[in-house]
């Protein structure tokens, strides 16, 4: 099961009132830390422990703290300092050498379940959301939406605001003048990335990007590709020989990016053509550069017709000629793009 914010909220989501819920929150981080501000964890009295705060040599500490907040109600903060001969991060041998603290929160109703109920359904229906947690205080929380965003009016009435798109960054600490404390963190949906080509090699491309917790979509017109029993973990297969079908499939979707290996002229060029006309923020293409200045002459089309980031060759050059290999250079160089991280290989 991916760590993705969705997926995480998707299996606690249900059993939110069969079971006591702590929330562990990490709100500030000082040096060098496996996770960030923003990181959440969730912890039930039946053994649930969905998420990691750290490597995993913090959680066992973690739980044991978290029960406690189940046993009594009241949250707690905690600091775990690994440069501090005394502290119990340095005791477990963490190694990072940096400063996590952290918020243990319980979630019941009585505090609107620190509103993740309406963080999930945002993420579900595949709209970004800014969650605003007090980790002191009362507990109180907020959800505010993007403008460019639709949301109903019960979720409006749900201690629901909107907010410019602008507005989505990094998680952050708010000190208020009473000394409460709010971290406010951005919630996006996973990114949904579109193959093109169901052959055997793009079956791995699919597997990677499922295991990063990201929505997958397939298509490919041929009969004899794309097959349900090859693609089992995708999210949708586009079952239709039409390039129309593709079309409609990606205006209903936000898809984010899409890798075209059908190995044929003829499909790879029409979806080429087609995705120029969405704002993708990745495309990627296998073939030699050659092959891309053919695609683009049989699509009618230019490189710079695309808006986000254009890859063909696909993908990071990592010496490898496998299909796992070719896998895992399309999805690291579209994560890369994706988070805006984009390295600068020699």
């Amino acid at each position: 099961m991916s760590n993705q914010l969705i997926h995480l909220l998707a299996q606690w989501h249900p059993l939110k009132d069969a079971h006591q819920w702590v929330l562990g929150l990490i709100y500030k981080t000082e040096g060098s830390c496996y996770r960030k501000a923003g990181a959440v964890m969730l912890f039930s009295n039946a053994g649930h422990q969905l998420g990691v705060l750290s490597g995993g040599c913090l959680e066992s500490d973690i739980n044991k703290q978290a029960q406690r907040v189940m046993q009594d109600g009241k949250h707690r903060t905690a600091v775990y300092d690994d440069n501090d001969e005394e502290d119990i991060a340095f005791k477990l041998g963490v190694g990072c050498g940096g400063v996590v603290h952290l918020a243990l929160l319980p979630i019941t109703n009585d505090n609107h379940y620190l509103q993740l109920h309406t963080v999930y359904s945002y993420l579900v229906s595949g709209q970004p959301c800014l969650w605003k947690q007090e980790v002191n205080g009362e507990l109180s929380s907020s959800v505010s939406v993007c403008d460019n965003q639709q949301a109903s009016s019960s979720e409006q009435a749900d201690n629901t605001t909107r907010v410019k798109p602008e507005a989505k960054k990094t998680a952050a600490l708010l000190d208020t003048q009473n000394g409460k404390c709010f971290l406010t963190v951005p919630c996006e949906p996973p990114p949904h990335l579109l193959i093109v080509g169901g052959g055997y090699d793009a079956t791995f491309v699919v597997k990677m990007a499922v295991q990063q917790g990201w929505s997958v979509s397939v298509w490919d017109p041929r009969p004899a590709q794309a097959r349900v029993e090859h693609f089992g973990d995708a999210n949708f297969i586009v079952e239709s020989t039409e390039a129309e079908a593709l079309n409609l499939h990606v205006a209903e979707h936000n898809i984010d990016a899409a890798v075209l290996m059908s190995h044929h002229r003829q499909i790879d060029s029409n979806a080429l053509a087609m995705l120029s006309r969405y704002p993708l923020k990745y495309v990627a293409m296998l073939g030699p550069i050659h092959r891309k200045d053919e695609m683009f002459a049989l699509a009618g089309i230019k490189e710079s017709d695309f808006q986000g980031f254009f890859a063909s060759p696909a993908g990071f050059d990592i010496g490898g000629d496998l299909p796992e290999s070719i896998a895992l250079s399309i999805i690291a160089q579209c994560h890369a793009v994706l988070a805006n991280k984009l390295p600068t290989l020699k």
